[in-house]
């Protein structure tokens, strides 16, 4: 039996959230306080609500306190549905349950194909008084009244047997308080007579054993004060306690006034096969691991020396230690205690080593992670919840960890939160949901297949990145990258906050590469805004309308204005302040300096910017046409085909060279044009600052230097248009 599906409604912060098609594995991803906890709480106290004795409603469910409501709202609802699938067994034990019953039913019971999927809903109400209670159990995986329905009741029904079950557990408290103080004053303690006097009534020695007992003191006390003698006081015990089992068989015997619906229709009591029902789903073995993990230590080592020391349980043993072992590094024993001290009135009669130190020394890490497999060896649970199972660990130990997760995932279905990307990248995961909180939690399936399939490895795109952000920014380096978190520190503008990543993709060259409509469109789907960010080099509008015409729709294009994202960075107050530091104070220029430095390398750079464009169209590709040779048709021959193609490829060379000089003559007309007023935004910036720095005996290393010097300007220094660029991203 496991979860297939959780539906929450008003519980904490998830107003309306499901958690669908629940696998061996399930990941939740999101940020910090979107309400992963929440959910995985939300299936604990689902499963906690089913007790041994087969109840059905509560007056002290675990959902009860305000801050349990969403938005805290007074006589608010929370409900809490999941739907469990059942093996063939289960499924057939429930129906032979419910014919033996009903036996009218059971031709019509067995005929259907009723599926192996049962879907219980949980309410829990404030209003009249704090109920926990099922309000439906049935075949299938949707809540509906109809011929699946095995079990339903409403409010007043749940709140009358809720609070009878309340009544029917004190008077058995109050029966089991009187049999243990029947048994304890017997006659060799009865009070005598001056002793009673002098107490008020009672003696000490009653007292005492009254408040050890700590219940139901009042009713104690009476039937001590009433009886004269010890016959007398065990005649009233007896006689109370007859009294009050016949109120419980009064109670069971009387029907319920507010009817329950049940597979044959409407009934005045809880069938016994939903009794049966709620106590298999109590046999359901869960163990949650909160982000508070209790220290290992003492207990584990018992354990551990337990199985050390009993016959049969070596195999056992030398299997756990494997496990460690192999996924750890480690070794771990357990041995008693030589020294026998007392902590908080405790003998500690066991301690754990790991490698042959006690584990109280060993690292966070390592203690982590054994506290999981430790907990899952020892306990064994169907379904395991498990918080931020990354916590202190190594990134080689994360991976490891997610690999051991993955392999006991085929007899445990487990649940985990986490932060970690190392935790989506291993592969092979079928189940990530992404949590998010705008404002109340949202759950979302993330399809990872498709995500392998529209991203391809070869694009260097970690499988991570597309779940873990809200935003991608595609830019050309690792540099750039610097440079616009420098730049969004100074204008206060968050990138963590929205949920930004960022993707390198090596140059713009690569732009239709990543640009695949694929990769933009699941991204689009996974709601993820997707931007590129391009240096203009010597783009004109046409090359503009070419680029944005390749992801129309689908992502956003953001082309500098300015050659390269370098050219932004020529801010003569910021270089002033970094050249110092960069060459440990052998050079000390001022801003007028760094200022004159940079006009006069740019005018030197007026030829390369001018060459620069004739060779963004000399030494664009030409090559013969493929498709058109493929396509040529049946009254083309093949070699025919070929030439032709060759030939309009140096057809093209030769006007090249024919035009040469009145494209020299074009682009020279057009630099000198905007030379004077955009100087600074025509010439490559990267060589502007390379040659200032070697004017220096310094060396300009873009991926090191540019976000420290972007980090060293004023707000009033960016630009406006990259400070408009860098907030239009988390727009």
């Amino acid at each position: 039996m496991n979860l297939q599906d959780l539906h929450v409604n008003g519980f904490r912060s998830v107003s309306d959230a499901t958690l669908g098609d629940c696998g061996e594995l399930n990941v939740l991803i999101g940020k910090n306080n979107s309400g992963k906890s929440n959910i995985l709480t939300a299936i604990k106290f689902f499963f906690d609500f089913f007790k041994d004795d087969g109840s059905v409603a509560t007056t002290s469910p675990d959902v009860h306190k305000a801050t349990d409501v969403y938005g805290r709202k007074e006589g608010g609802v929370v409900s809490v549905t999941g739907t469990l699938r059942l093996t063939e067994g289960e499924v057939s034990d429930l129906k032979e349950g419910i014919a033996t019953e009903a036996p009218q039913v059971r031709n019509a019971l067995f005929a259907s194909d009723l599926g192996n999927e049962i879907t219980v809903r949980l309410n829990f109400t404030q209003s009249p008084f704090t109920t926990g209670y099922i309000s439906w159990i049935g075949f299938g995986s949707t809540v509906s009244v109809g011929s699946g329905t095995i079990f339903a009741m409403d409010g007043d029904s749940a709140g009358e047997i809720a609070l009878r079950l309340q009544k029917k557990a004190e008077t058995f408290e109050e029966i089991n308080a009187i049999e243990a103080l029947s048994t304890r004053l017997d006659s060799e303690y009865w009070p005598r007579n001056t002793e009673r006097s002098a107490a008020g009534g009672m003696s000490p020695m009653a007292r005492r054993v009254i408040e050890q007992i700590g219940v139901h003191v009042n009713t104690l006390t009476r039937l001590v004060r009433s009886a004269d003698s010890h016959a007398a006081f065990q005649r009233a015990c007896a006689d109370r306690v007859q009294t009050l089992k016949s109120h419980v068989s009064e109670m069971i015997a009387t029907p319920i006034e507010h009817p329950v619906t049940t597979f044959s229709g409407d009934a005045t009591e809880v069938p016994e096969y939903v009794s049966a029902l709620v106590r298999q789903f109590a046999e359901l073995r869960v163990h949650h691991l909160s982000e508070q993990r209790r220290p290992i230590g003492q207990q584990e080592a018992a354990r551990i020396l337990k199985l050390k020391t009993s016959r049969g349980q070596g195999d056992v043993l030398r299997g756990l230690q494997a496990v460690v072992s192999g996924l750890l590094g480690v070794q771990i024993d357990a041995f008693s205690s030589d020294d026998q001290h007392f902590r908080r009135g405790l003998a500690v009669a066991a301690e754990l080593d790991v490698d042959e130190f006690l584990v109280q020394v060993n690292g966070s890490g390592i203690r982590e992670a054994l506290r999981l497999i430790l907990d899952y060896e020892f306990e064994k649970p169907q379904i395991m919840l498990v918080e931020e199972p990354e916590v202190h660990l190594h990134p080689a130990l994360e991976t490891a960890l997610m690999q051991y997760l993955k392999n006991i995932s085929k007899d445990c279905q487990i649940f985990i939160t986490t932060h970690s990307t190392n935790f989506l990248d291993v592969g092979s995961l079928r189940n990530v949901y992404m949590i998010r909180k705008d404002p109340a939690t949202r759950v979302q399936l993330l399809n990872v297949a498709e995500a392998e399939e529209a991203i391809p490895q070869e694009l260097g795109i970690r499988l991570s990145a597309l779940f873990m952000y809200d935003r991608l920014t595609f830019v050309e380096g690792p540099s750039d990258e610097q440079v616009l978190r420098s730049f969004a520190d100074t204008l206060n503008v968050s990138f963590g906050q929205a949920a930004l990543g960022f993707v390198t993709t090596g140059g713009a060259r690569n732009f239709t590469h990543y640009a695949t409509a694929s990769t933009l469109s699941f991204l689009g789907k996974r709601n993820v805004k997707t931007v590129f960010v391009l240096d203009r080099d010597e783009r004109d509008e046409r090359d503009l309308q070419k680029l944005e015409s390749q992801i129309s729709g689908i992502s956003e294009l953001k082309l500098l204005s300015r050659r390269e994202l370098e050219n932004y960075l020529l801010s003569a107050p910021a270089l002033a302040k970094f050249i110092p530091v960069k060459s440990q104070g052998r050079a000390n220029p001022s801003e007028e300096e760094i200022g004159a430095a940079i006009e006069e390398i740019c005018d030197s750079l007026m030829a390369a910017s001018i060459e620069r464009r004739v060779l963004k169209v000399v030494c664009a590709p030409l090559y013969p046409d493929r498709k058109s040779v493929i396509d040529r048709g049946n009254d083309k021959g093949f070699l025919d085909a070929v030439t032709s193609e060759i030939s309009k490829v140096a057809d093209a060379v030769s006007s090249l060279n024919a035009n040469l000089e009145s494209l020299v003559k074009a682009a020279e007309d057009e630099v000198r044009g905007d030379w004077e007023t955009r100087k600074r935004d025509i010439v490559p910036g990267e060589e502007v600052l390379t040659l200032l720095f070697q004017r220096y005996g310094l060396r300009f290393n873009k991926r090191q230097d540019g976000g420290k010097i972007a980090a060293l300007m004023e707000s009033s220094e960016i630009p406006g248009e990259i400070a408009s660029i860098v907030r239009g991203l988390v727009q």
